[in-house]
């Protein structure tokens, strides 16, 4: 097992960066590498932090679903999630069925007005998702 695999991934970029690099011949290939370190690194972060923001991102839509719920918005029902494992495929799989039964939910009270408020909570999760997983290049 490799404990820290973030930071093992930015010092082999560094690596890359300081010895590789350098030692090409042409400047295609210099800038090529340049860039496929750099997106060793944009990788080595998103291992450091995707969990955290995939399990902000199913807290928040559970959060939706039961404002729907309470709305009494009839939304399609999944295996109830009992417990999460804290790897990233895992959280991963959890938060793709979430987010296709939240386009689904959204379909449904966008084309209601008796629901605007929760569409525009929806909204409102849309954007700060966005923010959040932006990658930090």
């Amino acid at each position: 097992m490799i404990p820290y695999p973030a930071s093992g991934l930015k010092m082999l970029a560094e690596r890359v960066l300081g010895t590789v690099v350098p030692a090409l011949g042409s400047k295609y290939a210099m800038s090529d590498t340049a860039m496929l370190a750099m997106l060793v690194v944009a990788l080595a972060e998103e291992m450091e932090s995707g969990v955290a923001r995939r399990l902000e991102d199913i807290d928040a839509m559970s959060r939706l679903f039961q404002t729907a719920i309470e709305a009494g918005v009839e939304i399609s029902s999944a295996e109830p999630i009992s417990s999460v494992r804290q790897t990233l495929s895992a959280v991963n799989e959890i938060h793709d069925v979430m987010t296709e039964q939240l386009i689904v939910l959204h379909a449904q009270v966008e084309a209601s007005d008796d629901t605007l408020e929760l569409n525009h909570a929806i909204w409102k999760y849309l954007q700060e998702n966005a923010e959040r997983h932006k990658l930090a290049l």
